[in-house]
């Protein structure tokens, strides 16, 4: 077609038909190709990059290449515009390859989260299906069908009435019929009410499931549930695909928030559950009929986006959502592939920056069980922090920026293969060992990695408190890089040049700073606020798969996590999902999760006056105030000694 031509990318060997002008990382959009690209197409984080191997292209900063691979055909996919037929290729480090690491297994997660769905409760689904044999009526006994099946039902539910909707209603009378009487009713708690959803012949309910999902910025995890004897089947991830348009919740926003572009980010987050749903339903050997229902916990812009509500004005002061309690919906209203009638039921968020997330680790983590205070924390692109009890509950949000997923730092990248998870210095010239997630040749650092990196320069003096690196202190690891910056290398200075140099930059270390202070900024001014300290919290409970790989001395060290006794810091998983997972299997679960979610009050970090020099406090490793931390303290001097 004149005006048009192909676009082919490598090596995932997808072809899709753009118009001449286009640049190449829409072209992989409309491919449904992903391209690492964290600043959402501004051009500015250099992590798009692409080979054109065929064809022409124009236009595509050169900052960001050395001559030789501008001379192979590097280019940023953000920039390069397509003027004829293309064959582009994507290198492994733009590329988002494979499943997030957490998601295949629960070896890091902790006993007692593990459990957490295993808790005592009235096995009650959000939906259920209910078998019932009717009496045919008679001229003595001339009910409607409808009052004919509810009395039929009513004795299996706690509700103040059923409703059905009018399609379903039409649809009665032929089935009952068509059935002899004998039918499965499938419902759907809606409060104090109950839906009858659907009306199936005979008996269809020993097939019954759910999805309980967790939507994340940057991952998005599915469980596969058996509604009718709680367990787990199956679970199944992937990174959300959204991080086409941005690395972090507020590029989304804006690029939601462009002319047209807002329907680009619900169906990137629907693609995602029904890939997921997909694999699901193909490895169990299921319908997408026998899916009832989708329980959704995910911050309040990924809710939202794949609610199709706006999201602008999220950003915006006073950053209010359209709408924290939404009702179910029909599944299939968002396009999700589950049974035509099935719903969706997406948990209550608190305020713009505190979601359904945060509400579903509220009530999984079981802080509101007794009078005990404690401390919830989430680490990831925003902090979100909650103290209370079974009397109070208060939360704030910190922003702490991309950098702990990888973002915003030069050798950065998400849970992936390849990236550095862990890592011991045993002197400033010395790597003691290190760990790459799948145990593939190091090709970047993850959020972990760089803790332990960080810790590790700061015991052995490569960096100070300021996080200033000294040059001295490592002749054989300090170098200067090509912008006149200094870095710290992690990988072999005598490597053979196969694989990229993995470092530790300057500017990598302000920003893991800045991150860090934020969310112990927001922990000081939250209990502060309170007339509390650390001394009055029972437990410091992290959650988020994050959390569940970080080392608690690293974190401490650098002045992460507080400095409080080992015993009172306890990994509690993803209590997100945990959380939706409940209550999809018991409707008493959920009415209390938005009944957690009425009695949080928000606490706005942002007209906080003392945030900012709590915040400044906090910039430093481990923080101004080494009264706070005795243990690194103590670790400190006996290395000066």
């Amino acid at each position: 077609m004149a005006g048009n031509c192909k676009v082919s990318f490598l090596p995932e060997d997808k072809t899709v038909e753009v118009r001449i002008g286009s640049t190449i990382l829409a072209a992989a959009g409309k491919a449904d190709v992903f391209v690492n690209s964290l600043c959402g197409g501004d051009g500015v984080c250099g992590r798009c990059g692409v080979i054109v191997r065929k064809g022409t292209v124009t236009g595509g900063s050169t900052d960001f290449f050395s001559h030789e691979q501008i001379q192979q055909g590097h280019i940023l996919a953000c920039e390069g515009r397509i003027e004829s037929d293309v064959e582009i290729e994507i290198p492994e480090h733009t590329r988002l390859a494979g499943t997030p690491d957490y998601v295949e297994t629960d070896v890091h997660q902790p006993p007692e989260v593990r459990k957490l769905t295993h808790r005592k409760m009235a096995l009650a689904p959000l939906v259920r299906k209910t078998y019932v044999e009717l009496p045919a009526p008679s001229l003595s006994d001339n009910q409607s069908d409808l009052q004919r099946l509810e009395h039929g039902l009513k004795d299996q539910y706690k509700t103040q009435g059923f409703q059905m909707g009018l399609k379903t209603t039409r649809r009665l009378p032929e089935i009952l019929r068509k059935s002899d009487w004998k039918v499965t009713a499938m419902t759907g708690h809606r409060g104090p009410l109950t839906e009858i959803i659907d009306v199936e012949p005979g008996k269809t309910s020993r097939r019954n499931m759910c999805i309980a999902a967790d939507v994340g910025t940057t991952t998005v995890v599915c469980h596969l549930v058996d509604l009718c004897d709680g367990q787990t089947l199956g679970k199944a991830g992937k990174y959300n695909s959204q991080i086409r348009y941005g690395g972090d919740i507020i590029r989304r926003i804006i690029h939601a928030s462009e002319s047209g572009s807002h329907d680009d980010l619900r169906k990137s987050i629907v693609g995602d559950l029904n890939d997921l749903i997909g694999q699901l339903v193909k490895k169990h050997r299921l319908s997408t009929k026998d899916i009832s229902l989708i329980s959704v916990a995910g911050n309040t812009t990924m809710v939202h986006l794949l609610a199709g509500l706006p999201v602008a004005n999220i950003r915006k002061e006073p950053y209010i959502g359209a709408a924290y309690n939404l009702p179910p919906f029909r599944a299939a209203e968002t396009g999700l592939q589950i049974h035509p009638r099935g719903l969706l039921y997406c948990l209550p968020c608190v305020a713009g920056f505190v979601g359904a997330d945060t509400v579903a680790g509220i009530f999984a983590s079981g802080m509101t069980n007794d009078d005990k205070v404690r401390m919830l924390i989430d680490i990831g692109t925003n902090g979100e922090i909650v103290v209370g009890n079974k009397d109070f509950l208060v939360c704030a949000s910190a922003s702490a920026g991309p950098a702990f997923e990888g973002g915003e730092c030069s050798c950065g990248m998400r849970a992936s293969a390849g990236a550095i998870d862990h890592i011991r210095l045993l002197d400033a010239d010395t790597i003691l060992s290190y760990s790459t997630i799948n145990s593939a040749d190091p090709v970047g650092i993850c959020g972990t990695g760089y803790i332990d990196a960080i810790a590790g320069m700061l015991r052995t003096g490569v960096i100070d408190k300021t996080g200033r690196i000294s040059a001295e202190a490592s002749p054989s690891r300090v170098r200067t890089n090509d912008e006149g910056e200094l870095e710290y290398l992690l990988t072999d200075p005598e490597g053979n040049g196969e694989n990229p140099d993995v470092t530790i930059t300057q500017e990598d270390i302000n920003n893991i700073m800045r991150a860090k202070g934020a969310i112990y900024a927001a922990e000081s001014v939250l209990l502060s606020a309170l007339n509390m300290t650390f001394d009055d919290v029972a437990e410091v409970m992290v959650a988020g798969a994050f959390g569940n790989f970080l080392n608690v001395d690293n974190s401490v060290f650098i002045g992460l996590l507080p400095d409080v006794p080992s015993e009172k810091l306890r990994f509690v998983g993803n209590t997100s999902l945990a959380g939706a997972k409940l209550a999809a299997l018991s409707d008493d679960c959920y009415d209390e999760i938005f009944r957690i979610a009425a009695n949080t009050t928000y606490f706005e970090l942002s007209t906080e006056p003392t945030f900012m020099d709590q915040f400044v406090s906090a910039c430093f490793f481990p923080h101004t105030n080494l009264d706070l931390f005795p243990s690194v303290l103590a670790a400190l001097a006996e290395k000066s000694e």
